[in-house]
């Protein structure tokens, strides 16, 4: 299972807790929702990302201004979304991306 989703961050904008920041990005019907961790990622209203996700590791890291592995979170048929979750930080895919319990995935972004 292989995706690369594309898109322009929308807006970016502070969350529920304090000090976070969420981006917001389109690609196509999908929208990503994700914490924004400015010491890990820097990304800005504007830029266009590439978001890739599979379960092989990507042999090219160096490429990426960001990649992690995690897991889903949730069921997605039973939340109509995709709860993924590297170290924490969660990437919210909605609708639903079709990803498996129980795989690990990579999820890589890289400006483009």
């Amino acid at each position: 299972m292989a995706k690369t989703l594309e898109g322009v961050v929308e807006k970016i904008e502070e969350g529920a807790l304090k000090g976070q920041l969420l981006a917001t990005m389109r690609s196509g019907e999908v929208e990503v929702t994700f914490d924004l961790i400015r010491d890990v990622m820097n990304f800005k209203k504007g830029e266009k990302l590439r978001i890739h996700i599979t379960e092989e590791k990507p042999k090219d890291l160096d490429r990426f201004d960001f990649c992690g592995h995690g897991y889903l979170v949730n069921e997605e048929s039973q939340t109509g979304m995709t709860l993924f979750s590297i170290w924490g930080i969660l990437f919210k895919f909605t609708p639903p991306i079709g990803l498996q319990a129980d795989r690990k995935y990579y999820l890589c972004i890289e400006k483009a």
